[in-house]
Order: structure tokens, then C-alpha cells, then sequence
């Protein structure tokens, strides 16, 4: 009996035709499907194939996904503690700072500091900072996966910082603030010390202001930190721009540092348009603020502005609340009130950014209070 099977004539040239058998997905198309998945299914992923797992490491993966991936809610609380507003993830630990979906955070009342990613659950523990550390910000460069951690503290009056670059240091080195132990031997007084963190500025990672005074002379330095050389850049307020000291502002002008002050009811903002040349704007620009019209500031009040992103302006009273106020129709849209030491629900971009040289030192949780 012949037992070969028999076929349809459609069966037989679905089953026989080579050009089917072999179609597959370009590798184009599977990044662009892999891209958009969460990063739970991607670490799964990881494991189809040596090709998806290095694909899936490849830094250039990392920020193609991080900007489609949807943001991730995270319970956290805010504390008002040293005149300073913290993030809190728990009892002991506050976030100094984000990047990349990375969470810089330091212990209350210890100097130990760790980098955490919470997606991926991989933590860093790092060296120590400085005692009277104050504010922390972390570089990314995401062509090369280089980190650098920048550390500010005041210490005797000093504005001191250090620096680390994240997994090939063992310690902090210490760098010197471009006015460290000249002001006082001059006859000169810093009388306001304002830190100005970046996020978006690609100029550098930190900016400190200082107003200093000699007599009834003042000006204004702003000291820019370039994280990846190491180096300060100094510049310097043009004289006669604004009449006093006591309410002006450094911030963020649509991607540039500017100076603001609040002059009745307006804002006029001077924008350093190259910081390396010292190249300020020819013109003030000036901002109405109309309900200030209604809402006058009493003597007691300060309204600070922080940061201008196209069409809307950030101000944020000193201690209170917070205005998001639309330049192009000059009204406010919304208010924020900040509510310390009580739970919130906040948001934040996952990320697969797994972290060089992680280790895990039992006796850097403990003090940290880890459980």
C-alpha cells in the first residue's frame, strides 16, 4: 500500500514554497517593537537571544526606549527638614536627585549616599560624601553610558565641591570653588549663596550664584561646573542691569541661564545666551504678571521665578505654593500647594540602566536603614 500522504494542491505549495519558509522580521522592526515594550517584558526578553540581549543593553536602546516608555508611579513623601525640601522613599533615605531613571540618594544624618535604579531593582552603594553635603546631581551620557557624580556642600562658609565618575572611582575628588578663601581676604562679603541644579542645560550640571559685596558696590558671579572636564566657568552680571541685589534670581530661560527680578508687577529677566563667551542678551526681557494686580506681594512675601519652558513660567513663593503661569495669555493655569511630611503619588521614567561596578555591602544598607 502507498503510504505517502497526500496533498491539496494548496497544502502542497504552502508546505513546499522556500520563499515562506524563510520569511522573518527585520531586525529594524524588532527593535522597534522591542522598544516600545515595558521594561518587566524586556528584561524577559533579554534571555531569547544573545543578539536581543546585547540589543537590549545598547545604550542607544536605553534612551530610544526611555523616551516612549510610559511614566511609572512611585509612593514617596515630601519633609521640609534644614529649610530644604527632600524626597523621602523611607524613613531615613532622601533622593537628592534623577537621571536616567536613576535615584541619587543619601542618609539623613550620615554622610552614605547610594545610586538605585528601582525598575531593575540594581543598587550602587558609593563611597561616603562630605559631612555637610547639601546638594547632589548625576551626568549621564547616554551615547556612552559615563556617569559622574557632582557633590556640593558649605563648610565654614566655603562652597566646596567634589566629584566621582561612577564606576571607575574609588573616592571623591575635590574640587575648588573658583572664589574658595579669596572673598574675605579681599575685604569682600558673598551676602547670598544661591544653588541653581540643571537638568536640561548642557552646559553644565550645577551653577552656584553669588552676590558679592564691597561697601554699596554688589555683582553677580555665576559659577557653571562642566562635570566631564572638571572646570568652572566664571561670568559675570553686567553692571547697571538691575537696581539692587536683594530680590534678583538666577534660573532656567527656556534652556539658558538667566537673571530675573520682580519689579512691581513685572518680571524683567536678563538670558546668558553663550555662557563660555559671557555673551548676555542685549535687552531685558520683560514679563507681565497681572495677577499680581490682585494679588500684591506683601513685605513679607517672596516670589521667586524658576524656570520658563516656551510659553509657561514657573514661580514658586518662598515656602508656599507654586504658579504655572502662561505668558502668551497672562493668566495663571494652575497652583501647586506643597504638602510636607505626608505621602504623595509620584511619577518618574523607567529605565534599564544598569549600574557599572554594582555591589552590595550588607553593612552600607544596615546604617542606611534598608531593609
Amino acid at each position: 500500500m502507498n503510504m505517502v500522504p497526500r496533498y491539496q494542491s494548496g497544502d502542497q505549495g504552502r508546505r513546499l514554497d522556500p520563499a515562506r519558509k524563510a520569511l522573518k522580521l527585520p531586525f529594524e522592526m524588532i527593535i522597534e517593537i522591542l522598544s516600545w515594550l515595558t521594561v518587566d517584558a524586556l528584561l524577559r526578553m533579554k534571555s531569547v537571544c544573545k543578539k536581543w540581549c546585547a540589543l537590549i543593553e545598547d545604550h542607544h536602546f536605553i534612551v530610544k526606549h526611555m523616551d516612549r516608555a510610559s511614566p511609572l508611579p512611585i509612593k514617596c513623601q515630601y519633609s521640609r527638614r534644614h529649610d530644604q525640601v527632600a524626597l523621602l522613599h523611607s524613613k531615613n533615605i532622601r533622593c537628592m536627585s534623577r537621571v536616567a531613571g536613576l535615584f541619587v540618594e543619601k542618609h539623613h544624618s550620615l554622610p552614605v549616599c547610594r545610586i538605585r535604579n528601582p525598575v531593575i531593582g540594581h543598587v550602587l552603594d558609593l563611597p561616603n560624601a562630605h559631612m555637610d553635603v547639601c546638594r547632589m546631581k548625576c551626568a549621564f551620557d547616554s551615547l556612552t553610558g559615563d556617569a559622574k557624580l557632582v557633590s556640593a556642600y558649605i563648610h565654614n562658609d566655603e562652597v566646596g565641591y567634589e566629584v566621582m565618575s561612577i564606576g571607575q572611582d574609588g573616592d571623591w575628588r575635590a574640587l575648588k570653588h573658583p572664589n574658595q578663601g579669596l572673598l574675605k581676604k579681599n575685604g569682600k562679603w558673598t551676602t547670598r549663596r544661591q544653588f541653581f541644579l540643571t537638568d536640561e542645560i548642557h552646559d553644565g550640571v550645577y551653577f552656584c550664584s553669588e552676590i558679592i559685596t564691597d561697601g554699596e558696590d554688589w555683582c553677580l558671579e555665576v559659577q557653571a561646573l562642566d562635570p566631564w572636564n572638571e572646570c568652572f566657568i566664571t561670568t559675570t552680571l553686567p553692571q547697571g542691569v538691575f537696581n539692587g541685589c536683594k530680590r534678583v534670581w538666577v534660573f532656567n530661560w527656556n534652556q539658558h541661564i538667566a537673571v530675573g527680578d520682580i519689579v512691581e508687577e513685572e518680571l524683567h529677566v536678563l538670558v546668558l545666551e553663550d555662557l563660555k563667551e559671557e555673551q548676555w542678551s542685549q535687552n531685558k526681557i520683560i514679563v507681565p504678571l497681572k495677577f499680581l494686580q490682585h494679588q500684591p506681594l506683601l513685605d513679607d512675601q517672596v516670589l521667586i521665578p524658576v524656570k520658563a519652558d516656551c510659553d509657561e513660567l514657573k514661580l514658586r513663593y518662598k515656602g508656599g505654593k507654586t504658579l504655572f503661569y502662561d505668558m502668551n495669555n497672562e493668566m495663571i493655569k494652575k497652583v501647586v500647594y506643597k504638602w510636607f511630611d505626608t505621602d504623595v503619588l509620584g511619577f518618574y521614567k523607567p529605565s534599564l540602566v544598569s549600574l557599572k561596578g554594582m555591589r552590595q555591602d550588607e553593612r552600607v544598607r544596615h546604617r542606611m536603614g534598608i531593609d
